[in-house]
């Protein structure tokens, strides 16, 4: 019995963690540049967007500075851009 209230207790710790490194993430985004959060794709991801769509990605962080870069690449790409 006292294994798995131990094992419970683990669980609770474990996800309680998860959910403090997630918004931890989340807060961290919003304090990075527009510059900082271009930089978070790889050069062969930048390469593969390209210079102009790039610019369109960031002219829309700058506007809309929650913006995720993800979200961000997928509406350029829903609009054929």
């Amino acid at each position: 019995m006292t294994s798995n209230i131990f094992s419970q207790k683990d669980q609770d710790f474990a996800d309680a963690m998860a959910t403090k490194l997630r918004l931890n993430r989340e807060k961290l985004k919003q304090t990075l540049t527009t510059d900082e959060k271009i930089n978070q794709f790889t050069p062969k991801q930048k390469e593969e967007i390209g210079e102009f769509r790039l610019s369109i990605i960031r002219e829309g962080l700058e506007e809309f500075p929650d913006l995720d870069l993800k979200d961000a690449l997928q509406k350029l790409e829903e609009f054929g851009g």
